[in-house]
C-alpha cells in the first residue's frame, strides 16, 4: 500500500469513527477525531470517499443502482430545503 493510500484508508476511519461517536453522543470523541485532520480539504475528502463507500454499500445490499440511489437522496435533500 501507498502512503497516500494508506492515508486516505486512516481518513476514512476518521471519518467513521466521527459518525459512530456522534451517533453514541461521545463529543469528545467527535472532537478528538475531528482535530486528527490536518486541514479542512482532508476532512472533506475523507468524507467523500466514506460517503461513496456507503453508497456502494447501499447499492450492492439493495439491488438498486447508484444513481437512483443518489437521486432519491437529492431530491429528499430538496425536500428538506424546501420546508426552511
Amino acid at each position: 500500500m501507498t502512503p497516500d493510500a494508506a492515508a486516505l484508508l486512516t481518513g476514512m476511519q476518521r471519518a467513521v469513527g466521527i459518525v459512530a461517536a456522534r451517533h453514541r453522543g461521545d463529543l469528545a470523541g467527535v472532537q478528538a477525531l475531528t482535530d486528527a485532520f490536518t486541514d479542512d480539504a482532508e476532512r472533506a475528502h475523507a468524507f467523500l470517499l466514506l460517503t461513496e463507500l456507503a453508497l456502494a454499500i447501499t447499492s450492492d445490499h439493495t439491488g438498486r443502482e447508484l444513481p437512483v440511489i443518489v437521486r432519491e437522496i437529492s431530491l429528499r435533500i430538496a425536500a428538506l430545503a424546501a420546508t426552511d
